[in-house]
């Protein structure tokens, strides 16, 4: 299938490694003294937490200015031939929130690019809000003209419609469509095992042509990197992997296990292992000083894990947020009632925003009775939202469905979820986008992008660029 016989990675370590094991909580002087080193590994791309939830962290936890963290992985990667990737939120903005205008998107992701000159290519999540109809057509375009490329990561789901015959068909559609330079099957919940992943490879390669094939797979069951020996003898070469101790656990699979297996399946690379080491080292002493996990192991096969699903991103997040919330003890009843809860909605694949909004919505169910009380992002989701085939509307129990859509704030919800496309196609102008956070047209794309973000100036006043000395100390 792959032209190109060499191995291609995309290192997580700083987006997605961080996201599952650390709460996302790393500062300024965490990345900086790492990143002119991940540079020079030799990666295909690196995914950097270019986003929303990055600044709101940055602000809240480390009191940065997160502007001057980009800038700062900007500088660092001068002269590297590696391509910097972000996760994008979709047509949104914010972590759960709806479609955002052709305007606003196109001055947020303008000015990511402003920060960042060499991201060049934008994670695209789909098959989870019927992404391929609704939002792709605007987010094509819009990213390829600000010079990004749009990757489809396919979301692996779990549910009885997610057969290997709906995700050629997807293939088949982003193909023809759209003609991205690759293709990613996203196991965001951790969950694949050999079997479904050479049944989803045959079934997507037969439809795709010479468009290439990557795997971006979570380790919830330990066999990630299992899979990733499947796929490589199934011909793909692009995976993604993370460098210890950002690796592993919820994580993805550590650089130095998939360049091990390709090395014995005779498949080349240009992956510089001793710059890795470099990386390991110093990461390791600075999730030491920090109080940080730093010895990430394979997970267990743990068949419950096929119940919950919450994906490797959110369950470190859950597990901290139940224990400021004093119920640690109630981590299990949280998990036995997701279950319930994703059989109520009709199977929605456990990623942003439903992961976030189910588990939530599990924890007012084991304390105040089973949908007693109902988060607005349910209700959105039962309006349509999220979209109706690929969240799985048509197959949520109907009776929560009518619940859901008669409480009173539904109406409103319901209204705006019919006029959602049209709002997304709109194009006002710059200046209406900064009246609307109420900014002045000379505003900068800039100040309109951190108004937007944090509703407001209070979160930077306190913020120094990098961050106060202290978090120097780490190494």
């Amino acid at each position: 299938m792959a032209v190109d016989n060499k191995l291609k990675l995309v290192d997580t370590t700083l987006r997605d490694g961080a996201q599952s094991l650390w709460g996302m909580m790393t500062s300024h002087h965490m990345s900086e003294p790492i990143m002119q080193e991940m540079g020079e590994v030799g990666y295909d791309t690196i995914d950097l937490s270019l986003n929303f939830a990055q600044m709101i962290i940055s602000t809240r936890f480390f009191k940065e200015d997160p502007a001057e963290t980009f800038r700062m992985w900007s500088e660092k990667l001068k002269g590297t031939k590696t391509n910097i990737m972000s996760a994008g939120m979709g047509a949104s903005m914010g972590v759960s929130a709806a479609v955002e205008n052709k305007t606003a998107l196109k001055m947020y992701y303008g000015q990511l690019k402003k920060w960042v000159p060499q991201l060049n290519q934008i994670l695209c999540i789909c098959c989870t809000q019927d992404e391929i109809k609704n939002t792709f057509p605007v987010l094509f375009p819009m990213l390829r003209s600000l010079g990004m490329e749009p990757i489809p990561y396919m979301a692996i789901g779990h549910g009885p419609q997610h057969t290997p015959e709906f995700y050629a068909a997807k293939a088949k559609e982003l193909v023809e469509k759209f003609q991205p330079i690759s293709i990613c099957f996203k196991d965001v919940d951790g969950l694949l095992v050999p079997e479904r992943t050479r049944e989803l490879i045959a079934a997507v390669q037969a439809v795709v042509g010479d468009t290439p094939l990557e795997f971006h797979m979570h380790g919830m069951n330990g066999l990630n990197t299992y899979n990733a020996v499947v796929a490589m003898e199934m011909g793909v070469r692009k995976f993604s992997s993370g460098i210890p101790p950002l690796a592993n656990g919820a994580a993805h699979m550590s650089v130095f296990d998939i360049v091990k297996n390709a090395e014995a399946l005779g498949i080349p690379h240009d992956i510089d292992v001793e710059k890795c080491k470099i990386v390991t080292e110093r990461l390791t002493k600075i999730g030491e000083d920090y109080g940080h996990p730093v010895n990430n192991y394979h997970l267990p096969y743990d068949v419950s894990g096929y119940k919950h699903q919450i994906p490797g991103g959110v369950i470190s997040n859950t597990v901290t947020q139940l224990a400021q919330l004093d119920m640690s003890d109630r981590l299990q009843d949280v998990l036995d009632e997701i279950p319930l809860i994703l059989e109520d909605l009709g199977h929605p694949v456990m990623i942003t925003p439903f992961s976030q909004f189910i588990v939530t919505q599990a924890v007012l169910n084991i304390t105040m009775g089973r949908w007693e009380e109902c988060l607005d992002p349910c209700v959105e989701f039962a309006a349509g939202i999220y979209g109706i085939e690929e969240a799985g509307v048509p197959y949520m129990n109907q009776e929560l469905k009518k619940k859901l859509l008669s409480l009173p704030q539904a109406k409103g919800i319901i209204e705006k979820a019919n006029g959602l496309m049209d709002y997304l196609n709109s194009e006002p102008s710059e200046a209406e986008c900064k009246e609307k956070v109420g900014l002045t047209a000379d505003a900068t794309t800039e100040e309109y992008v951190e108004r937007y973000v944090y509703r407001g100036d209070e979160e930077l006043k306190n913020c120094t660029p990098g961050g106060p000395e202290f978090y120097r100390k780490y190494l």
